[in-house]
């Protein structure tokens, strides 16, 4: 299988998302939505400590994903459409998944994210800055960005507030933003 091959031993990334994995409380619970095989992403989350669970659409990768990590509860399940294990969580991440998605239902998967996270969650994706269509390198799949303007407001559409972006070796580009509390979504006291 190519794509595992590729991305299995890629450290491409790996230092950021290991950086925001230790940025959360020990035993945080986080939600790795579209988690392949779980090389290099959920390898790092596991080092850090934190309690994961993860979702994606292949039953391939999942298989892999089963092996590597048994005591992870994970689902078959496309990230605009699941049930995230009916559960709140602490943080989300979804790294080489959103721009895979139609426009529409990447602006679908923030605002489940908001609503599966606990305030104060955060939020780590990758996503170009730039607005554009491309055929992705590792899925051969069309990928399609938004745009930074359009993501960072759906995230503030959603009832995030951006904390930074960052950009890995490969010039990738990652958000990270944080679920606002509820109270100040609606301005009510």
């Amino acid at each position: 299988m190519e794509f595992l091959d590729v991305r299995d031993i890629s450290p491409i990334g790996r230092d950021i998302v290991e950086r925001w994995a230790r940025s959360l409380k020990p035993h945080a619970e986080v939600i790795e939505i579209g988690c392949g095989g779980g090389r290099p992403v959920t390898r790092a989350l596991v080092e850090a400590g934190l309690n994961i669970w993860a979702i994606d659409a292949s039953p391939t990768l999942l298989r892999k994903f089963a092996v590597r990590f048994p005591a992870i509860p994970v689902k078959c399940e496309q990230a605009e459409g699941s049930d995230y294990f009916r559960r709140h969580y602490d943080a989300a991440i979804a790294v080489g998944l959103l721009f895979l998605l139609s426009a529409s239902s990447q602006i679908a998967v923030i605002k489940r994210v908001s609503e599966i996270l606990r305030p104060g969650g955060r939020f780590l994706f990758t996503a170009p800055i730039e607005l554009g269509t491309w055929t992705d390198a590792i899925t051969n799949l069309e990928s399609r960005s938004l745009g930074s303007a359009r993501y960072e407001e759906a995230l503030v559409h959603s009832g995030f507030r951006m904390i930074a972006t960052y950009h890995d070796e490969r010039a990738n580009n990652y958000y990270e933003a944080e679920k606002i509390a509820e109270c100040s979504l609606s301005g009510a006291g």
